[in-house]
């Protein structure tokens, strides 16, 4: 994990965690979508977010991740209030997204989101 984030891609699901108490700006997104574009071999694939312990997150940051078409599908998982507070504001995404709070549930409807994965 850099101190922002930690990237992956596991069994055709890109990872997204956030480090504790980060506060997400337009250009740490930026840098975390592209990370993650380096994990896909340029298929377009789903994402899994875990959110919990993000401590905020800018108006520019949202309005960019609403907006970027580079997922098949989004599953946010979290907990905590910011979690539900970013969740509610993804559901303006030009992406799939939904919010769970458990892991597993969320994999499970990023599953049924495979047949949007391209290249």
């Amino acid at each position: 994990m850099n101190e922002l984030f930690a990237a992956s891609c596991e069994q055709g699901v890109l990872r997204l965690r956030w480090a504790p108490d980060v506060h997400i700006t337009y250009e740490i997104a930026v840098r975390a979508a592209r990370a993650l574009e380096g994990f896909s071999g340029g298929w377009v694939l789903p994402l899994l977010v875990d959110l919990n312990g993000v401590a905020g997150l800018t108006p520019e940051a949202r309005a960019g991740m609403n907006s970027y078409r580079g997922f098949a599908a989004v599953a946010l998982i979290g907990d905590g209030p910011m979690a539900k507070v970013v969740a509610a504001f993804s559901q303006r995404s030009l992406t799939p997204t939904a919010y769970f709070t458990n892991e597993r549930e969320a994999l499970e409807w990023l599953s049924g989101q495979g047949s949007r994965a391209a290249r």
